[in-house]
């Protein structure tokens, strides 16, 4: 950990005026370069660590952004002197590798509370629904005396489910007009949610698509000793269900806390082989480079001169240093 990484880690812990900046800059390295991770977290096992993690989690367009909005009110008013922390992660064009970071503007009214922190981030091209290093997200975030984070994932679809690996427990939100029950027995999120939401109760069809939740959710439970997940019907708008959202999670905390912080140390450890993988991956990419050059060795994989797992050793072997294998490296088989 170099001396400014200290300083930054020592901020946040110490509590000072500076404690939420200091925070912001850990997790803007940890983003912009995840293959430090590891320097990042050093000692990190020491570090005061959250109550619980909520993953929020759902399709495009069912509301999940109001919902955490209506959560973090609710969670405030049950405990005014506990900080709340909000990962908000939006999806990067595939084009420009942009994002709009669009799901803070449902949350400003909480822009100015001091004990709700949170922080948006994009996806960058990392597939699951989730930023790469969203563990050390919320390990810095429980650093800061956040009690409870709320992680809400992009817009997913049926196989953007990596919030399961990442939170104590899952929500998954769906709302009318996103589908039939048919749709919802094919939907991989109805593998990971332990909470399931019905949000804009006060939309039509909403009644009718709970009562499916509860057929297609029963379906999955039988022969299951876990028995069925808990269900709500909430109208995020106008703060319907919200209290009894809550009292779900508190049910959930009850007694589960150690069982949940055993759990969070061994994820660490996923994310510290993320990011090993994330730095092999961008010196390989460095190595092969790009252009006319890179085309061409390319090519030999296509020619049949080399296969991809002799070229990937190649690759290995150059980027490690053997000066017989630059001097071969690029030759016809």
């Amino acid at each position: 950990m170099t001396n400014d990484t200290k300083d930054l880690v020592e901020q946040v812990r110490g509590g000072t005026s500076q404690r939420v900046r200091a925070a912001a800059r850990l997790m803007s390295l940890i983003e912009n370069f995840p293959e430090r991770i590891p320097e990042f977290l050093v000692g990190a096992a020491d570090w005061p660590e959250a109550r619980m993690v909520i993953g929020l989690t759902g399709p495009p367009g069912c509301g999940k952004s109001v919902l955490a909005d209506r959560l973090i009110t609710a969670l405030r008013t049950r405990s005014p002197d506990s900080c709340i922390g909000v990962i908000a992660v939006d999806p990067s064009s595939p084009f420009t590798g942009g994002a709009f970071l669009g799901d803070r503007l449902r949350m400003m009214r909480h822009a100015g509370d001091p004990n709700v922190f949170i922080r948006s981030a994009a996806t960058r091209g990392h597939i699951g629904g989730l930023v790469l290093g969203v563990k050390a997200f919320i390990r810095v975030l429980g650093l800061a005396g956040c009690r409870t984070v709320l992680i809400e994932t992009v817009g997913v679809g049926q196989n953007e489910t990596e919030i399961v690996n990442v939170a104590d427990f899952v929500v998954v939100a769906i709302a009318p007009g996103n589908g039939d029950a048919i749709q919802l027995l094919k939907c991989g999120l109805m593998e990971v949610g332990d909470i399931f939401v019905v949000n804009k109760a006060d939309c039509d069809g909403a009644a009718q698509l709970y009562a499916q939740l509860l057929a297609v959710l029963r379906l999955n439970a039988n022969g299951q000793k876990t028995g069925m997940p808990e269900t709500c019907l909430v109208s995020a708008l106008q703060r319907r269900g919200i209290e009894k959202l809550v009292d779900l999670f508190e049910k959930r905390a009850a007694g589960s806390e150690q069982v949940w912080q055993a759990r969070r140390r061994q994820t660490m450890v996923d994310e510290v082989k993320a990011a090993v993988l994330e730095e092999a991956r961008q010196r390989l990419s460095r190595v092969l480079g790009t252009g006319p050059i890179a085309t061409q060795d390319l090519s030999r994989i296509l020619r049949g001169e080399v296969t991809v797992t002799g070229f990937v050793d190649e690759l290995i072997q150059k980027m490690t240093g053997s000066r017989e294998d630059k001097k071969n490296y690029g030759q016809a088989g």
